[in-house]
C-alpha cells in the first residue's frame, strides 16, 4: 500500500483537469473566477507534494467552463471557515480532519473534491476522483446535500453517486 501512496502526487495532478470540469457541472454554474482552497496538513509530506501538484496543474488559473480556477493553499488547521472559497481540494493524509472539513464546507456551501475515496465513502467530501486503468468519479449524495451542492442531470448520468 505504501508503494501506492507514493504516486498520489501525480495521480492528483493528472486528477486536476478532471476537477475543472466537475465544477463546469455546478448548478447554477460558475462564472468569472472560482476561488479553490487546496487544504493540506504542513508537515505531512504526502499532503504537501499533493497541494504542489495540485498548483502546477492549475498554473495561474484553469478553465471550467465559462469560469476559471484560482487556488491557494489553506493549511488544514486553518480551516474554521471555507467562507470566499467555491470549491476545496482536501489533499491526502488528512482522515483526521475530514469532519471537520466538512463541517466548514457544509457551512459556507464549498464543493469538496478529493483523490482519497475514504473522503467521499464517509461524507465527508462531496466528490471523489481516482484513477487507475480507468477514472472515476464518484458523488456522495449526503455530502452534497448538507453543502447545498447540486450538478447537471447530465453530469449526474455519467458519474457513480454513492
Amino acid at each position: 500500500m505504501a508503494a501506492l501512496g507514493s504516486a498520489t502526487p501525480l495521480s492528483a495532478e493528472l486528477n486536476v483537469p478532471i476537477a475543472a470540469r466537475v465544477v463546469s457541472f455546478l448548478q447554477p454554474g460558475p462564472a468569472g473566477t472560482v476561488a479553490a482552497a487546496i487544504v493540506f496538513e504542513p508537515g505531512n509530506a504526502a499532503s504537501e507534494a499533493e497541494a504542489a501538484a495540485i498548483e502546477r496543474a492549475i498554473g495561474s488559473g484553469l478553465a471550467a467552463g465559462r469560469s476559471a480556477i484560482r487556488a491557494r493553499r489553506v493549511p488544514v488547521g486553518a480551516i474554521g471557515s471555507l467562507a470566499g472559497f467555491r470549491l476545496a481540494f482536501i489533499t491526502t493524509g488528512l482522515r483526521p480532519e475530514h469532519a471537520g472539513i466538512a463541517a466548514a464546507a457544509a457551512r459556507s456551501s464549498v464543493l469538496t473534491i478529493s483523490s482519497d475515496p475514504a473522503c467521499v465513502q464517509t461524507a465527508r467530501c462531496v466528490v471523489g476522483i481516482t484513477s487507475g486503468p480507468k477514472t472515476q468519479i464518484t458523488v456522495n449524495r449526503a455530502a452534497a446535500r448538507a453543502a447545498n451542492i447540486r450538478f447537471g442531470s447530465a453530469f449526474l448520468m455519467l458519474i457513480k453517486e454513492i
